[in-house]
């Protein structure tokens, strides 16, 4: 096994002969801060299609009987410290309340995000860019800012391309906020 690392970004490397030496803490360590950067955005993404906020979150912690000190740290991603929180790596029964919380405000939100992926599909069939659309357009430009601010705070890398990134959570969040949403997101994450 070789660790790299540099800045808030550790990657694990596997040598073909030595798989079975690989170190499963850093294995998982690596995985969780994707997981959190992952579950990050998707909040982001609620957060500036739906002008949610910390009330908004704390409100659902508060009726999912999530523990007051994560909700208070899911604020974090809403609010103007929006990446201080990716620095920690979340544990499973922290990822379960995070998804949860998603899930939630997701459900709460379904028609628009429905709408939004409605015009998605529609531009896309047009072969016209999502910036045509009032709704789209307002969505890009916040989410691009958010996203910004965020790796400012994280210590992790930023993607290279934050409109496809926005557009993916879009979808993302429409299958979430389906019934069995929470089952889905969940089956999604590799923990």
């Amino acid at each position: 096994m070789v660790t790299y690392s540099s800045r808030g970004n550790t990657s694990v490397f596997m040598l073909p002969s030595r798989q079975n030496y690989t170190h499963p803490v850093v294995a998982k360590k690596v995985q969780s801060n994707q997981i959190r950067t992952k579950l990050d955005m998707e909040l982001l993404a609620l957060n500036v299609l739906t002008g949610i906020n910390s009330d908004s979150i704390l409100r659902v912690a508060s009726k999912l009987n999530i523990p007051p000190n994560l909700a208070d740290e899911l604020t974090l991603v809403v609010d103007e410290k929006r990446g201080m929180s990716a620095n920690r790596p979340l544990k499973t029964e922290e990822a379960k309340f995070f998804i949860s919380i998603v899930c939630h405000l997701a459900k709460q939100n379904q028609a628009l995000i429905r709408r939004a992926v409605a015009l998605m599909e529609q531009v896309a069939a047009q072969k016209a860019k999502p910036q045509s659309v009032t709704l789209l357009r307002e969505y890009l430009d916040k989410f691009e800012k958010a996203y910004k601010q965020y790796h400012i705070y994280s210590e992790n890398t930023p993607d290279d391309n934050p409109e496809k990134l926005a557009l993916k959570l879009l979808v993302d969040l429409l299958f979430y906020s389906a019934p069995q949403g929470c089952s889905r997101h969940w089956s999604s994450l590799k923990f």
